[in-house]
């Protein structure tokens, strides 16, 4: 376990109040409602995926392709113009590597991650440890079950599920990748490190060294650059990288070098030698160029995706409606050229609220049809599923064709609106003249 020195300072104190406005997102949505539902909540075991107020299932899966289309390319640009900013203020590795320094510190004060301190104190940190570990767990496990119900089966020694097995899987997890891993994944096992340097340019706003006003360094009490060769910044960063030597895949960009070279820089009187800026600023003293053809090509792609997304969201329709045809029975001639076909209909409600619907034929293809099933006005429970059978008699007055694709309506009838058009085959009856 590497235990970078303490350092404080400006953007200690921002990303502080970033990590613990993170947190107490992570922590609090599982618990959080929307009109009585979850905030919130992956159903697995159901099937269904509650965020608010609305109900997603494995048929739109497409959300999350674009959901994570958009993350992708929202990492592509942000890099593309601020380096590695999610690494250094929002990444869960880091947010959680903080949290665990804190605890640490506040047990063992400044003997902490020091071979002098008593044993005592290792071992209540790693307890302590283990228990922020447990209960950040059960957060995870709860964007998959109910909390409360979780709780109480905690409180009632009670193991109902698989749900208590993730929690201690978890738990293990997060506490040896806490209390031994932390930064040597950013910088040994993180894919996103390794290509994080393509995404970047001269002009990307990111934790840099300003050489032209550091180099050459401090030699003993030879006053050369404005680099006093104290290796602060070098003592505080967590991976054990040297900032001056440029960029690298190992920086994260925590910013403590930032605030090292600030305390150190302030006893010279002089501005900090590391702090936000790019290569270009720094090297041929230009403006950073914001607008750039890689920043362009990402957010245009970017800006794609997310309208994509959009547009489907709104006309997205909460109601799931699948009809496939009876293999199984043949269509029967009824009279005079009458034919009926009969189908199987899956339907669900991914609404809170109950939805009275009816079932219409439309007239456009050359073949008159109607349903001749009480089925046809259904009421639906909020988040329920209903299977039926119905069957469809047509005429083919129009068509020769074998088989002829309809189209089946599905009106809101509380608001009189056609929710859902399907397209279904309708096929002639072998004794059809």
């Amino acid at each position: 376990m590497v235990i970078s020195r303490h350092i404080t300072g400006k953007f200690r104190t921002y990303r502080y109040i970033v990590e613990g406005i993170l947190l107490t997102i992570y922590l609090t949505i599982p618990w959080l409602s929307w009109n009585g539902t979850p905030l919130m909540r992956l159903d697995i075991p159901a099937r269904k995926f509650h965020f608010l107020g609305n109900i997603f299932i494995p048929q739109e899966g497409y959300f999350l392709h674009l959901f994570l289309i958009i993350a992708g390319l929202s990492l592509f640009f942000f890099t593309t113009l601020i380096g590695r900013v999610w690494c250094g203020w929002a990444c869960p590795q880091t947010v959680f590597t903080d949290l665990f320094d804190f605890i640490g510190r506040l047990i063992q004060k400044e003997k902490y991650g020091k071979p002098s301190a008593s044993k005592f104190s290792t071992v209540l940190v790693h307890i302590v440890w283990i228990v922020v570990a447990n209960l950040s767990s059960f957060s995870i496990v709860a964007y998959f079950n109910d909390p409360k119900e979780m709780t109480l089966n905690a409180l009632m020694f009670k193991a109902d599920g698989l749900y208590p097995y993730f929690i201690f899987f978890f738990t293990g997890l997060l506490y040896v990748d806490m209390a031994f891993v932390r930064e040597q994944f950013c910088k040994y096992a993180c894919p996103y490190a390794r290509f994080q340097t393509v995404l970047m340019d001269d002009h990307s706003y990111n934790v840099t060294y300003d050489f032209k006003r550091g180099e050459p360094r401090r030699n003993k009490k030879e006053k050369i650059g404005d680099c006093t060769a104290c290796n602060m910044c070098l003592v505080v960063c967590p991976t054990g990288i040297d900032i001056r030597e440029g960029l690298n895949i190992g920086c994260i960009a925590c910013t403590k070098c930032i605030d090292a070279c600030t305390i150190q820089m302030a006893k010279e009187n002089k501005k900090s030698l590391i702090n936000y800026d790019s290569l270009d600023r720094v090297s041929k003293n230009e403006k950073i160029k914001w607008i750039r053809p890689r920043s362009i090509l990402y957010g245009t792609l970017l800006l794609i995706a997310g309208t994509v997304a959009i547009t489907l969201l709104i006309k997205r329709v909460p109601l799931y409606v699948s009809i496939q045809p009876e293999r199984g029975i043949e269509p029967v001639l009824i009279d005079n050229n009458t034919t009926r076909n009969f189908y199987t209909m899956h339907f669900k409600n991914l609404t809170y609220l109950p939805k009275n619907i009816k079932f219409k034929m439309s007239d456009d293809s050359g073949v008159h049809k109607f349903l001749t099933d009480d089925s046809s006005k259904i009421c639906f429970e909020p988040d329920s599923a209903t299977t039926t059978r119905v069957y469809i008699d047509s005429k083919f007055e129009n068509s020769e064709k074998p088989t002829i694709f309809a189209k089946l309506l599905v009106e809101d009838l509380d608001t009189g609106k056609i929710l859902t058009v399907n397209k279904i085959p309708i096929r002639r009856s072998q004794n059809a003249r």
